[in-house]
C-alpha cells in the first residue's frame, strides 16, 4: 500500500499495526477493569479511523505516483 501511494510514507505498516493493536488492547483492559464493555466498543470503533487518518486521498496518491493531475 505504501509502494502505490495509498499510505503516508512517513508511517510504516508496523507502526500502524502497533497503534491499532494498542488501542484495542487498551480498550479491552479498561473494559475488564471497569466491568463495562463501552471502552472496548469505543476502541473497536476508533482504531480503524485512526489508521485511516494515514491514508492518502486520490489527489495525494496521484502526486506520489507522478501522474499529472
Amino acid at each position: 500500500m505504501q509502494e502505490n501511494g495509498e499510505v503516508d510514507p512517513e508511517v510504516t505498516a508496523e507502526e500502524l499495526a502497533v497503534g491499532v493493536i494498542a488501542a484495542i488492547q487498551g480498550g479491552y483492559l479498561l473494559a475488564g477493569t471497569t466491568q463495562d464493555a463501552q471502552p472496548f466498543a469505543l476502541a473497536l470503533d476508533m482504531a480503524p479511523s485512526s489508521a485511516k487518518g494515514h491514508m492518502r486521498t486520490d489527489h495525494q496518491r496521484l502526486r506520489v505516483l507522478d501522474i499529472p493531475t
